[in-house]
């Protein structure tokens, strides 16, 4: 269990998508993240327009292995048919900027699924 996940979503000509998943546990702060938080909507539902360029591989661990799977997305309509890719190490974050996520948006977890017979696999 960890205090966030960051998911970085991606859509292919198709429409085909697959997320990054980054997992962020109480460590360090992030200036990528703190970039991130300082252009995050206030309001649920509001759109934002981001005032800063973003460089997402910075989020990225150092450690580049993962675990990767079919899944589904984890906001409504919540379709299957997702690739996921879940970052093996985690990343730190500040206790500071988890708390200021945690407050602008509370209760943003859809609740753990089964793995209802998915293969899990991970990389080398």
């Amino acid at each position: 269990q960890f205090d966030l996940s960051a998911h970085l979503v991606h859509k292919d000509p198709e429409g085909r998508l697959a997320v990054v998943a980054v997992l962020l546990g109480r460590g360090t702060a992030q200036p990528v993240l703190q970039t991130v938080w300082n252009n995050l909507p206030l309001e649920k539902n509001q759109e934002s327009r981001a005032r800063a360029t973003l460089d997402p591989t910075q989020l990225l661990p150092a450690d580049r292995r993962y675990y990767t799977y079919m899944g589904s997305l984890t906001t409504p309509p919540c379709s299957e048919g997702v690739q996921w890719v879940v970052m093996r190490q985690p990343v730190g974050a500040a206790p500071e900027q988890i708390d200021i996520f945690s407050r602008l948006y509370p209760m943003n977890a859809r609740p753990i699924q089964s793995a209802s017979g998915r293969r899990i696999l991970q990389s080398n």
